[in-house]
């Protein structure tokens, strides 16, 4: 997820704060359920909005596109005011980048001739590097400088076993950020400390070591979203699937924590693993019976939710 602001003034740029009419924010080329989300600017969606990164472009290009963060949201009754920051060690995107950008960030038709901020559901970075306008390792600079408090990890009990954290929920996740940002709020509202790993700085760790570092946790949660098409070789037609590394890290969670401390939630009609057919799965439903569900399966690994 990422946020979009285009200026018509070549000078937005120049200093914060900017200020955008509240009837172009949010709303304007954004998904409506993204845009359900955030449009009301309520203290939860502020505070999401600023975790994502921003594209700060000028209309039609007329001026060199930066990459940063918005710092602070500030809602008036007709406008929203905003303070941003770029981020200095990703380097300004040259004329052009962005329309050669253009299906790969969901960029309308019209969109570079209009003044507005769009939220669009792409994860910038990894577009960024495979189009070869940033490198991983400025990614993991600029992270490490946002690097939070390390895990929590419990000291051995007496007998010398690892104790559980019952503090932290690692969540494992695809390239469904409505159903990753939900999760999160909910594992936040039961006063528990949702570990999302693309939100822990790498500090040079591979991406398994990442897994291996932040996974010291008493429970997991894997969401399978329809975010890839498989089938066999030969077939006519595709089923829904998890991304690969959902699958990977769900079988790592549970040679890790033991199967009755991961939990599968599962959106929509998708295929999930045979080898593991064992594992209880738990529908991500619109009414919300995943989360009884979720907490009975948590209370049972020890949590007091």
């Amino acid at each position: 997820m990422f946020n979009l602001l285009i200026s018509s003034n070549p000078e937005s740029w120049d200093a914060s704060p900017y200020e955008i009419e509240r009837a172009r924010a949010v709303v304007e080329y954004t998904a409506d359920e993204i845009s359900e989300r955030y449009k009301f600017f309520d203290e939860k969606a502020i505070r999401e909005l600023k975790s994502f990164p921003c594209l700060f472009v000028i209309e039609n290009e007329q001026r060199e596109s930066r990459i940063g963060y918005i710092t602070n949201i500030r809602v008036r009754q007709a406008s929203v005011v905003m303070d941003f920051e770029f981020d200095q060690i990703f380097p300004p995107l040259p004329l052009g980048s962005i329309e050669t950008l253009r299906v790969d960030i969901d960029l309308g038709r019209w969109e570079l001739s209009r003044t507005h901020w769009a939220v669009k559901d792409e994860a910038l970075f990894d577009i960024l590097i495979k189009k070869g306008f940033i490198t991983q390792e400025q990614l993991n600079a600029s992270q490490a400088l946002k690097e939070p408090p390390p895990p929590v990890v419990p000291p051995p009990a007496a007998d010398g076993s690892l104790a559980f954290n019952n503090s932290q929920v690692f969540i494992v996740h695809g390239h469904d950020e409505i159903a990753k940002l939900e999760m999160a709020e909910f594992i936040e509202s039961l006063g528990l400390e949702p570990i999302i790993l693309h939100m822990q700085a790498s500090s040079g760790r591979t991406i398994i070591e990442k897994i291996e570092y932040y996974s010291n946790v008493g429970f997991g949660v894997v969401l399978y979203t329809p975010c890839d098409v498989g089938s066999k070789v030969g077939a006519l037609n595709g089923s829904y699937r998890a991304r690969q590394n959902v699958v990977f890290e769900h079988g790592y969670l549970i040679g890790k924590l033991g199967r009755p401390r991961v939990a599968a939630v599962v959106k929509g009609a998708i295929e999930t693993p045979n080898d593991i057919s064992g594992v209880v799965y738990i529908a991500l439903d619109e009414q919300g019976n995943w989360k009884e569900e979720l907490k009975k399966e948590m209370r049972s690994a020890g949590y007091g939710v």
